[in-house]
């Protein structure tokens, strides 16, 4: 067997291989609280970034809203890998989050783990967990 073949062959089975440790990753956020705009879900896998800064995140998704609740699909999410999901309905369509005074959110928003929200963002810490194979990440959007 000519060596191209065989170094083509072993690099697919590793490949292959490597596909095997990733999953996919089901989030639903629930509560929103109308059908307007869109949810914009982003999984971070370190902290940096998070929850606020989306274009940081390792992977992001926009979706429509289906009654009170939007759900998301992550794939190839390293398989025992842990992460952070930050989730925000972006009723204005301008993909931020929209503030008041004192930069109070206007709109929804929530983290994996459900967090107490005090002052400021959450932690990724606080949102932090090891997802588990077909069981969905629930988040509770919450407004002020």
């Amino acid at each position: 067997m000519p060596t191209g073949r065989l170094i083509l062959g072993a690099a697919l089975l590793v490949g292959l291989g490597m596909r095997s440790n990733a999953m996919d990753v089901e989030v639903i956020a629930k509560g929103l609280r109308n059908q307007h705009g869109s949810v914009l879900f982003a999984l971070f896998l370190e902290p940096r970034g998070f929850p606020d800064q989306g274009e940081l995140a390792a992977q992001r998704v926009e979706v429509a809203i289906d009654g009170s609740e939007a759900r998301a699909r992550f794939t190839d999410v390293p398989d025992g890998q842990a992460l952070a999901v930050g989730v925000l309905h972006d009723e204005d369509g301008d993909k931020r989050m929209a503030t008041g005074l004192f930069g109070i959110p206007k709109e929804g928003f929530g983290v994996s783990k459900n967090p107490r929200i005090r002052f400021g963002p959450p932690r990724f810490e606080a949102a932090r967990l090891v997802p588990v194979p077909d069981q969905p990440i629930i988040i509770n959007v919450r407004y002020f």
